[in-house]
């Protein structure tokens, strides 16, 4: 198959579904309008300064959904065969994870101000707030290891990305300065200025590279931590994501996520102009199996969420992205086009997977087996390197190019870092506010507990990769809060008297991978004597059986008030 085949099929499935489902989505099923109050509008003067551009937003909102994973899980999927990645991945965007993107701002929007958890307790009653606060800690926890830890080994793999990293960082926090109170032409000319210094940045900071080597091996009777340059890495940035989680969000957080999404634009840009320019066939094949891999059927859906369909994605928009937007109407557009730009980059993630082997066999090799991407930067590096690849057709040095992409990955890891913690210190906020003799109520010191648990997990097993060795939950747990997403939406909609095919189907669907996959997981991790693994999908199943419960009461109570009557 030609990969500009598959470009053209998926121009055309997002145009039709930006043009026409999307429309049908904001108009006849959630019925967005500008009349209600919004958590931007509320705080604007005390905390943002202006109002938010609505670019800026997407731009932010597009980093902090990507994680990485739209790009590590998108290259992994590949091993089950390119049709059934793409199907997935196309499919998925437009029906189910538009839907969800969309819909979870709505539904954030019309509960201002009020976490996932608080707005189950609204919807489903106060018994929800325990389960969803939970499922949402331990899905945050996770994600934020894994990104930390996956950040640490890029920035050892690819040197050269480490300066021009930082340096963009900086950038950024001088763009928050200046777009503070600016209008909104001015950010235009802003971000092209800013985009320019960061691609040179990349080309001139590039060329000196900074690489930590070495390592400090603290030893106990039972015990020992090695201080080698992942370990180094991991406490740089959660000590990063600690002080940039203190400061308003407009800052830094913003900016540096922005511009991160105009770096991402032009690294697709680039890379999707070879592909019509070359147009390479894919030497992936069709389908792909093999006694060491697991079944494509629930894995992919497992494997391929984030550029598909991602729990944690309800997280981020509810506690970063809506409460930035001004107006409702706004959420087409940031939440439905934000799925199709994952989209976007998780079919470059699959063609990258798909094309950059010389033959059938060298990939065969590549993805010879499940065991080979246990270690998830290896992902990252096989798209980087194929970015390069791809850039060198255009004339552009592969170094550079390579030195790009890795500054683009680095730069959405620390984005949904930097948005994890930020959503985990307003869940923590929630529980102090209901238990304040427990939780300290200080904002400072729950930003320091959110970024000490997820650093404590990460670096629990003396190597920075403690966050991995829970990863093998992840999915289940990810794709389960996805279908709690999709509850609190088809509730919702129930109660306002509208459709809810368009978020029941998917629900459904996704229940029955979710717990099809953890079902086999927990029967492996009974066989293998993994305790900590059975336990936490012990616990995810009672989880489910609780909201299960929950959900049946709302349905045999009365009706409770409109939404519509929410302030």
């Amino acid at each position: 198959m030609n990969s500009l085949v598959l470009l053209i099929i998926t121009a055309v499935a997002f145009v039709f579904g930006y043009r026409f489902y999307s429309k049908l989505l904001g108009t006849g099923i959630f019925r967005l309008g500008d009349h209600y109050s919004t958590p931007a509008t509320d705080r604007f003067d005390s905390e943002q300064g202006t109002a938010p551009n609505r670019h800026l937003i997407f731009g932010h909102h597009l980093a902090a959904l990507a994680a990485g994973a739209a790009i590590t899980g998108s290259v992994i999927s590949v091993i089950w065969g390119w049709i059934p990645a793409f199907l997935w991945a196309v499919v998925a965007t437009v029906t189910a994870a538009g839907t969800y993107g969309l819909g979870a701002i709505w539904l954030s929007l019309r509960f201002p101000g009020l976490d996932p958890a608080e707005i189950a307790a609204r919807v489903l009653g106060p018994s929800a707030y325990g389960p969803f606060t939970l499922i949402a800690l331990l899905l945050l926890l996770l994600m934020n290891a894994a990104c930390a830890t996956i950040a640490a080994q890029l920035f050892s793999a690819f040197p050269s990305a480490v300066l021009p990293f930082w340096g963009i960082l900086t950038i950024a926090l001088f763009l928050g300065y200046y777009l503070r109170g600016r209008e909104a032409y001015e950010v235009v000319a802003a971000s092209l200025i800013a985009l320019t210094l960061s691609l040179m940045a990349v080309w001139l900071l590039g060329k000196f590279p900074l690489n930590l080597t070495g390592a400090l091996n603290l030893e106990s009777s039972d015990y020992t931590i090695a201080l080698d340059a992942t370990v180094v890495w991991v406490a740089i940035l959660f000590t990063y994501g600690y002080h940039a989680t203190r400061l308003p969000i407009w800052k830094l957080i913003r900016p540096r996520g922005f511009l991160t999404a105009l770096l991402l634009g032009t690294t697709l840009l680039i890379f999707y102009t070879a592909v019509v320019i070359d147009h390479p066939n894919l030497v992936a094949p069709e389908f792909h199996k093999d006694p060491s891999i697991p079944q494509t059927i629930p894995w992919l859906f497992i494997t391929l969420t984030t550029g598909a369909v991602a729990g944690f994605h309800f997280l981020i928009a509810n506690g970063i992205t809506a409460r930035q937007i001004r107006r409702e109407s706004d959420a087409r557009y940031v939440g439905y086009g934000g799925a199709l730009a994952l989209g976007l980059l998780a079919l470059s993630a699959i063609l990258i997977g798909g094309t950059g082997f010389p033959s059938e066999q060298d990939w065969t090799q590549r993805y010879a087996s499940w065991d080979a991407f246990k270690d998830l930067h290896q992902a990252a590096v096989i798209y980087v390197n194929g970015f390069a690849r791809f850039a060198a057709i255009l004339g552009l040095d592969p170094a550079t190019a390579r030195t790009l992409a890795a500054v683009v990955v680095l730069g959405l890891l620390v984005a949904t870092l930097e948005a994890g913690l930020r959503v985990q210190k307003q869940l923590l906020a929630g529980l102090a506010e209901r238990h304040p003799s427990v939780m300290p109520g200080k904002e400072k010191l729950l930003i320091g507990l959110a970024a000490f648990l997820s650093a404590a997990l990460t670096l629990h097993d003396g190597h920075g990769l403690g966050g991995l060795l829970l990863w093998p939950i992840f999915g289940a747990t990810d794709l389960i809060f996805a279908v709690f997403g999709f509850v609190l939406l088809t509730l919702s909609l129930r109660q306002l008297e509208r459709p809810v095919a368009t978020v029941l189907l998917p629900l459904i669907f996704l229940l029955a991978a979710a717990n099809w996959a953890l079902t086999i997981q927990m029967i492996q991790w009974w066989s293998m004597n993994d305790w900590i693994l059975l336990a936490l999908g012990i616990i995810l199943i009672i989880i489910e059986l609780g909201v299960t419960l929950l959900v049946f009461n709302f349905l045999k109570s009365s009706p409770r008030p409109q939404l519509d009557s929410v302030p």
